[in-house]
């Protein structure tokens, strides 16, 4: 897409919409290939992205680390309100429709189904510092706030092994998975993420949209499926509680699953968890 910039570029989820919308993007280590901007500086924001013009800015920049979040709280805060807060300020003199990356996190996953218009309560120093984003961003006349749920994909840019790619490693090499009978989510497929962002410019949507999956799983129901994409032995997944992950610093809300009416009401198409995992794991 054109006229288009992803802040946060060499990140997960930013990797993967640069590379899904094929757009421009940023990264605050200066990565090969992409803008080097320092997003905690409203200066630097204005030099870099002022040249660019972009019409449409796509924030996936902060700090997504659950337990780091909870150990350092000031730092949290200062990627995940201040950049937000420094996007916002630098808005009007560029131009662009802001589009901010939230999460599910922002609950505390007490009932699920959670739609745009439920209260709010997080239970970690994540979900708080990135609910102080949200509002940062919504301080804007011009922006949308995308909540996404425990997003998965090919891993560009991914500085640890996120929940898929460990199950499916694991397995692969025929070790035991230990996923969560008690959490549940609706795993934002990230292919359907970058759509859904252009679907969603397209209409000029505002506000706050939920975009994730139709389908609500615990860790363990989603491993599962991973198993038999793969052709491992199912019984490879093992249940466990989220009582027993003593290497845990945060508390984990137990179901924040999406509700995503909204975003279908606006034209967003969502694929199958099974489809999604025969495109990631092709026979």
């Amino acid at each position: 897409m054109e006229g288009v910039v992803v802040l946060g570029g060499s990140g997960f989820v930013g990797r993967e919409i640069s590379e899904n919308l094929g757009c421009l993007a940023t990264s605050h280590a200066g990565r090969e290939g992409l803008i080097t901007v320092d997003a905690t500086r409203a200066e630097d924001l204005r030099a870099k992205l002022g040249p660019l013009a972009p019409k449409l800015l796509i924030n996936c920049a902060g700090m997504a680390d659950v337990d780091r979040a909870e150990r350092e709280p000031e730092f949290a805060d200062s990627l995940n309100r201040q950049i937000v807060e420094n996007l916002v300020r630098v808005q009007p003199e560029i131009g662009f429709h802001l589009v901010h990356i939230s999460t599910d996190y922002v609950f505390d996953g007490s009932k699920g189904g959670y739609r745009e218009t439920d209260s709010v309560h997080p239970v970690n120093e994540y979900g708080r510092s990135k609910l102080r984003g949200e509002e940062a961003a919504l301080r804007s006349a011009d922006c949308l706030v995308i909540r996404i749920s425990s997003p998965y994909g090919r891993g560009f840019g991914a500085r640890k092994p996120q929940f898929f790619r460990y199950v499916v490693d694991s397995l692969r090499s025929g070790k035991r998975v230990r996923a969560l009978t008690d959490q549940r989510v609706t795993a934002t497929f990230l292919p359907d993420l970058a759509r859904a962002i252009e679907t969603l410019s397209r209409v000029s949507a505002a506000g706050i949209i939920h975009v994730g999956s139709r389908e609500a799983l615990t860790r363990f129901e989603f491993a599962r499926k991973v198993a038999k994409v793969v052709g491992a032995d199912p019984g490879l997944v093992t249940p466990a509680l989220a009582s027993e992950m003593t290497q845990w610093t945060a508390i984990r809300p137990k179901d924040t699953s999406l509700n995503v009416e909204l975003s279908q009401r606006h034209g967003v198409m969502y694929t199958s968890v099974d489809a999604a995992l025969g495109t990631l794991l092709p026979s």
